[in-house]
């Protein structure tokens, strides 16, 4: 039989602790490294790579949702087209938050506020100053 003295509750005690601050630490690194996340900061190429990523999702997903509500031979006989739009409109939506999380890490990174990113619902400053986010050179520290 397994005996637990106060020694080995005491080490059970402490094991849980740790094992839950871990957890905390590694939940906060994981969720400030993650893609949807708008904290920390993220250089150019992975900016970059990061809008041409959701740029792709988003495009891929409104094309298959078009393709499928629409065509004759899948869902109903083509004749919930405006699914199909929904799904792209949502879609769009999502990936669109997600470019502006990774515009407020890219913002930290280059020394600006994250007020700036109002900038992008001007049409035309929003071409440009998403090009400016694009080229700027980081902070040095």
């Amino acid at each position: 039989m397994l005996e637990i003295g106060k020694n080995d509750d005491r080490f059970l005690l402490r094991f849980g602790l740790h094992f839950k601050v871990l957890m905390f630490i590694t939940l906060t690194t994981i969720m400030n490294n993650s893609f949807i996340s708008s904290e920390g900061t993220i250089g150019r190429v992975t900016f970059i790579l990061s809008l041409v990523l959701l740029v792709a999702i988003a495009t891929a997903i409104s094309y298959a949702a078009d393709y499928y509500f629409t065509h004759p031979d899948y869902f109903m006989h083509g004749h919930f087209g405006t699914l199909g739009v929904f799904f792209a409109i949502v879609t769009s939506l999502i990936c669109i938050m997600i470019g502006l999380m990774q515009m407020l890490k890219r913002l930290r990174d280059i020394g600006k506020g994250a007020y700036l990113t109002l900038l992008m619902l001007v049409p035309g400053v929003n071409a440009v100053f998403l090009l400016y986010t694009c080229v700027a050179p980081s902070k040095q520290i």
